[in-house]
């Protein structure tokens, strides 16, 4: 009985590694797109949103990093390096 318990503990805690690293795939896709917006604003008040876009996808990224780092950390546990992570 103790095996089972342990089991669904590793389960729900490999089901959140897995939906950490999808977020960060988004955050970076969104991160990207905030990215491009920014270079091709012409006016102010698209330029001014373009950069509040951006700010907004890079401070999320980076939360999620660092917490993938917290659950990883910097070596990569159960195989995975940050750089691997990110991806």
């Amino acid at each position: 009985m103790l095996g089972r318990t342990s089991k669904r503990k590793r389960s729900s805690a490999d089901e959140a590694r897995a939906q950490l690293r999808e977020e960060i795939r988004q955050a970076r896709k969104e991160r990207e797109v905030a990215q491009c917006l920014f270079e091709n604003a012409m006016e102010f008040e698209r330029i001014d949103h373009a950069i509040y876009t951006l700010e907004a996808a890079e401070k999320r990224l980076d939360i999620l990093l660092r917490e993938a780092k917290q659950v990883w950390g910097d070596s990569g546990e159960d195989g995975y390096s940050m750089q691997r992570v990110s991806l």
